[in-house]
């Protein structure tokens, strides 16, 4: 089994009257526990275990642990690094002041003020450097938040799309944009720590105008990227028509017959706007489709296979396997683990 070092907190997140060791031996029986959850370096966390893993305490009274708001420092944000291994959410950080230089994914990137950084469940992340001045908007959440609403399922969904197939996971906004994105996450903030009766309904709401209004900014900034009148208006009204209809279709020919494009054309337009392909459009919304049935529903594989237009569970197993490196049937599994 895989084992990490695990580092004393600093004293001053420490309750009153509790010493250092009485906060380690407290952090080392969690560590116990997530350790029997995961054993490897790649282990995903949900977001009360990487909260708790990093503080020791939970976030919020009431905290059903799926959505977060809060302002970062440089000191909040160097905490990452304490985490052996990913997050199981999706995650939303806005630079109000300074920068920060992070390896993601193998990849190093600079983030400054009014740059939006968009994290994606369980790539690894490590923070290199922090200026003093840093401060920066934090929103988390988990990936079956919002999508368990039908009323904004399908909004949240085509919005979700173009965010998550990004080729840069940084997005330069201005300062209108970053005023109005901030506002939104600070106003869930508020509903987070709210005696309101309503307040799940209403973070569910705020998160989906977040991500709609995040969906436009890049959409304009699409329209922006000088590919040609034709080319981009091919390339959106795919990706309206996209999320209306890939449970039952899985094919490129529909949707080049349906925009009246030979499916060559389609591929090469939506290659050359986003760097993807149609295929993998659509891979990663059959992708995010199952997932949600295999954490939201009491469906047997078998069902869901259908529900999502495959011939078999067998065919779907193949595709989960190759898309997530594990079968439904042990992905589901996991999440039985984790929730006990």
């Amino acid at each position: 089994m895989t084992t990490y070092k695990v580092t004393p907190f600093p004293a001053r997140i420490c309750e009153q009257g509790e010493t250092k060791t009485d906060r380690y031996e407290t952090i080392h029986i969690l560590y116990v526990s997530l350790l029997s959850i995961k054993e490897h370096n790649d282990a995903m966390y949900t977001i009360p275990d990487t909260w708790m893993w990093q503080y020791g305490k939970s976030r919020y009274k009431d905290w059903d642990g799926r959505f977060l708001s809060f302002e970062a420092d440089k000191e909040t944000y160097m905490r990452t690094n304490t985490l052996p291994g990913t997050v199981a959410a999706y995650g939303f950080i806005i630079v109000l002041r300074g920068n920060s230089t992070i390896l993601y994914s193998g990849r190093e990137i600079t983030i400054e003020r009014d740059q939006l950084f968009i994290y994606m469940p369980g790539f690894p992340i490590s923070i290199k450097a922090v200026s003093e001045d840093y401060s920066a908007l934090c929103l988390v959440a988990d990936e079956s938040f919002t999508v368990e609403t039908p009323s904004i399922r399908n909004a949240v969904r085509s919005a979700l799309l173009p965010i998550f197939e990004m080729r840069q996971p940084v997005v330069n906004l201005s300062q209108e944009e970053s005023a109005r994105l901030s506002s939104l996450i600070r106003m869930a903030g508020d509903y987070l720590v709210s005696g309101n009766p309503m307040r799940q309904e209403m973070l569910k709401s705020l998160y989906a105008i977040f991500l709609m209004d995040l969906s436009s900014i890049l959409s304009e900034q699409t329209k922006r990227g000088g590919f040609g009148k034709r080319t981009e208006e091919l390339f959106m009204n795919f990706m309206d028509l996209l999320p209306k209809h890939f449970v039952r279709e899985h094919g490129i020919d529909f949707y080049a017959d349906a925009l009246n494009v030979t499916p060559t054309y389609l591929s090469r337009a939506v290659r050359q706007v986003s760097g993807r392909t149609v295929v993998e459009y659509i891979n990663r919304l059959l992708l995010m489709e199952a997932i949600w049935l295999l954490e939201s529903t009491s469906l047997s594989i078998d069902e869901i296979a259908e529900k999502i237009n495959y011939a078999d569970s067998t065919t779907f197993g193949r595709f989960f396997f190759r898309m997530k490196g594990v079968t439904p049937r042990e992905y589901r599994k996991s999440l039985f683990k984790i929730s006990s």
